[in-house]
């Protein structure tokens, strides 16, 4: 055993004690729900824990919506299988819970639990109330306790479309047998990029493949054309329409600022990342004296208004089909690296972001020079590519990896 795992061990129970407290008051900040604060500690209300179960994690909505994916094609071709998803955020929750309540392959064969905390205890707790036959993390969550506590046990461990930045590979460098011992339990790694892929083959000694993103063979969401007219109808107008998409702190106030400077002055719609983030920017939207309305509160929207903020989920293919141009967050705000914009291009709508998004350095390079994606680094750059960038007429994507069921036959 590594001095490192013995460190990681003993400070995370050590820590264990303390955790109740810091996770109330995170609940108090809307960070963390209350009620399935037990959850974090693996104890839960199971009653019959179901046989052939594999477990799948993902942080937020990015890597939720491809395990989610995943997960439908591989109880398609595997009926006996059951599933169990955790996140560490709300917005990916209420996903999970809804695609489940709606999924032919997932009603009644899947859960949601929140992510359990990473100490030596709560790791075998959870390990021995949900019996995996296989794990299956997305893109960086790497929990070292149950990681190697499940690869003890001999169930097997995934990590696919895994992404990992240079300030992290500098961090398990500094304790390379550790790292070594923790990414070596994974019986498969898939890498999203190179970056990724030769950090990990020098930390597990093996060739890591790197077959592009699978977020690339994601299935695009179909769009009611009613629905669409509906929005066109009741809030564009006649407008130009620009789409917000994925906004953190701060990128609503660069928008709206870039907006300024546009006449005429399109409609507006901002769709934040994160949802319960509404009081703040509805606080930011008083604040510049602009009309508004909210779509959580039902409220109807009207040609006048500047803005309609979004702040519900799974509509953000519905408000990007009816935009002229798709600004996605991330790319200004400090420490996000950027959001994939495939999706959105596939839908045929150009997409302008911000420079800062080396959490897909590889996908930029590859879109560079195609007129559907833009980088803007200020509001002059924004405002003169819109509404439309010359010559987009839409774009085809590009096979990064061989499906999903690819991913099913390597891990049976």
């Amino acid at each position: 055993m590594s001095m490192g795992r013995i460190l990681y061990r003993t400070t995370t129970r050590a820590a264990q004690p303390l955790l109740g407290s810091l996770l109330r008051r995170r609940a108090k900040r809307g960070k963390e729900n209350a009620d399935r604060i037990p959850e974090r500690f693996a104890r839960s209300d199971v009653d019959l824990t179901p046989a052939h179960l594999v477990w799948m994690h993902g942080a937020s909505i990015g890597e939720t919506r491809l395990l989610l994916e995943l997960a439908e094609n591989l109880g398609a071709s595997n009926p006996d299988l059951h599933f169990l998803f955790t996140s560490q955020t709300q917005t990916a929750a209420e996903l999970i819970n809804r695609r489940m309540a709606t999924s032919d392959v997932l009603a009644g064969r899947s859960r949601y639990q929140v992510a359990p905390l990473d100490t030596p205890d709560i790791a075998a707790r959870f390990l021995d109330i949900w019996q995996p036959i296989l794990c299956v993390f997305a893109e960086g969550e790497i929990w070292p306790n149950i990681v190697l506590e499940a690869s003890n046990r001999q169930i097997p461990l995934a990590l696919i479309n895994a992404r990992m930045t240079a300030k992290s590979f500098k961090g398990w460098n500094s304790w390379q047998g550790f790292a070594n011992e923790v990414f070596s339990s994974f019986n498969t790694i898939i890498a999203a990029d190179r970056q990724t892929a030769d950090g990990l083959g020098k930390l597990t000694n093996s060739a890591v493949p790197c077959p592009g993103s699978l977020k690339l063979s994601l299935s695009v969401s179909q769009v009611s054309e009613a629905d669409a007219q509906t929005i066109r109808s009741a809030f564009v107008g006649g407008r130009r329409c620009l789409v917000a998409v994925s906004t953190h702190e701060d990128e609503e106030a660069w928008i709206l600022d870039a907006v300024e400077g546009l006449e005429p002055r399109p409609a507006l719609v901002i769709i934040p990342r994160h949802p319960e983030r509404r009081e703040a920017i509805i606080d930011l939207l008083e604040t510049r004296g602009v009309s508004y309305s909210v779509r959580s509160r039902e409220e109807t929207p009207e040609t006048g208004h500047d803005v309609l903020l979004c702040d519900t989920l799974g509509e953000v293919i519905l408000f990007a089909s009816v935009a002229d141009s798709v600004y996605l967050g991330g790319g200004h705000a400090e420490g996000v690296g950027g959001h994939n914009p495939v999706e959105i291009l596939r839908i045929g709508r150009p997409v302008f972001t911000g420079p800062h998004i080396h959490n897909f350095s590889d996908l930029a390079a590859t879109l560079e020079g195609d007129p559907g994606f833009q980088i803007v680094a200020d509001y002059d750059a924004l405002r003169r590519a819109f509404p439309l960038l010359e010559g987009f007429e839409g774009f085809e994507g590009f096979e990064a990896f061989a499906g999903f069921e690819g991913f099913a036959r390597s891990t049976r």
